[in-house]
């Protein structure tokens, strides 16, 4: 999972920089910028661990074309100590019809089965894969990405540019978010809607799942290259987008506040005593407000953000994430002590950090804590992106709801349904694999029978 930018049209370094920037919730490990001054054909490559800032640029520099990534880790190299160029997008390969500069988010399943070579990103794979095709089809970018389209699996939506010439597509099923939009002087491509909204686009419209979008100086040239079945990933809503963002002609925000009013008819049922409703900032908190209106609760927001924290869920280790959840938050004990607390998260994926509030807000006084999920149960491995490589990770997989409340620690615990999640987000055709261990694509399917066999030990054999 990754943030991916594409800029068209006459922008400087510094836009593009501050544009990135708000992909940084989609990735913080490291980032990368590409692009072509005004008045060049050369296209520049920056990368760098971090976030888009540290990228050291001359800003003021003025740029017709720039294509940038912000790096989630759920693919290869995780430490430090590895090159960041080998892991960092964009990257670049030669082909006889110029330099191909790619960014690329989501995963891909059946790497394994096209080549024989370890890669530290499998965009560096993709980048390299699409070049052959382009050299394949005599520089035709548009029967090189229908075959791309055709044999590779997973999920990838996906900028480049090749010489000059900027382009997007979106896997056949859109399980990553992607969205174009256009002003007076420039045409932007994005993984959310917020980064046009930023600079006043706000007329914008999804890439088609299967779409290939050719930019032509101001014109785009579309073309629809595959049909499937759509699959649009369900934690995209739930957590990992930003709630200002519209993905699928669904705003984020109002999907968040409908998850709470859906969780708040089953806690209904319950008469539940509770004082006040306290969200875990900050995905939840749209949420929390649904739940309020609902039940007539009041919220208090007795558990504070450490702001200078980076995301704990997208961190690229175990380690760093136990780390990070010891420091991650701070309580205000007035709303705490004696009280009926009605928690509310967006989800629990390994249960790190709900035990550790659990156990702050039981060291506090806490009376009673009950934990509403606006999310359902995780039980099941992601192969589109989210970092979730095996259900050995998950605290869900083959835990008991009263199992987990004893694990938590917790009073009562209330997960939501996926007919619900469904009905909250507007639409049925979602990727929701990780709640119920079917998947959209046909070779995801397989390494999670290979799974179940014990032939593999996570989402890949060639990742282990």
């Amino acid at each position: 999972m990754c943030g991916v930018l594409g800029i068209s049209g006459l922008t400087t370094l510094e836009q593009g920089k501050i544009l990135l920037q708000m992909l940084t919730h989609r990735g913080q490990d490291a980032s990368g910028i590409a692009w072509i001054n005004k008045n060049e054909k050369k296209v520049n490559l920056k990368k760098v661990d971090g976030y888009p800032d540290l990228l050291e640029l001359n800003e003021k520099n003025e740029v017709t074309k720039l294509i940038g990534s912000t790096r989630y880790p759920t693919f290869g190299a995780r430490t430090d100590s590895s090159n960041v160029e080998s892991y960092a997008q964009p990257f670049k390969v030669k082909t006889k019809y110029g330099n191909l500069f790619v960014v690329h988010n989501g995963n891909i399943t059946n790497l394994s089965t096209l080549t024989d070579r370890k890669y530290e990103s499998d965009a560096l794979f993709l980048t390299e894969f699409l070049g052959s095709l382009i050299d394949r089809h005599e520089g035709n970018i548009k029967d090189a990405v229908k075959e791309f389209m055709e044999k590779i699996d997973g999920s990838y939506s996906i900028v480049a540019i090749l010489d000059t010439t900027m382009f997007t597509f979106r896997d056949p099923r859109g399980i990553r978010p992607l969205v174009v939009g256009k002003s007076e002087k420039l045409t932007i491509v994005s993984s959310e809607s917020v980064v046009l909204q930023n600079i006043d686009i706000n007329s914008f419209e999804d890439v088609r799942p299967g779409e290939l979008i050719v930019f032509d100086n101001d014109k785009l040239e579309k073309s629809h290259l595959i049909q499937a079945d759509h699959a649009h990933c369900m934690f995209e809503y739930v957590y990992f987008a930003n709630p200002c963002s519209t993905i699928e002609n669904t705003l984020v925000y109002d999907t968040r506040i409908n998850l709470g009013k859906e969780l708040a008819r089953r806690i209904k049922d319950d008469n539940l005593e509770i004082d006040y409703i306290v969200p875990v900032p900050d995905t939840s908190r749209p949420a929390t407000q649904g739940l309020s209106e609902e039940l007539d609760i009041p919220v208090r927001e007795a558990i504070i953000k450490n702001r200078y924290l980076q995301r704990t869920f997208i961190m690229k280790s175990e380690k760093e994430r136990s780390k990070a959840a010891k420091r991650k938050y701070l309580y205000i004990p007035k709303y705490i002590k004696r009280k009926n607390i009605l928690l509310i998260d967006d989800s629990v994926v390994r249960g790190l950090t709900s035990k550790k509030i659990v156990s702050d807000l039981r060291k506090l006084g806490v009376n009673k804590i009950y934990l509403a999920i606006t999310c359902p149960a995780v039980r099941f491995a992601c192969y589109y992106g989210i970092d979730i490589p095996s259900d050995d990770d998950l605290i869900a997989s083959g835990n008991t709801l009263t199992e987990i409340e004893k694990i938590l620690n917790v009073d009562g615990l209330y997960y939501q349904d996926i007919v619900a999640l469904k009905r909250s987000i507007g639409f049925s055709d979602l990727c929701t694999a990780c709640l119920s261990g079917s998947y959209p694509t046909s070779y995801a399917e397989e390494l999670r029978i290979k799974y179940l066999n014990g032939e593999i030990k996570s989402r890949s054999h060639y990742e282990e």
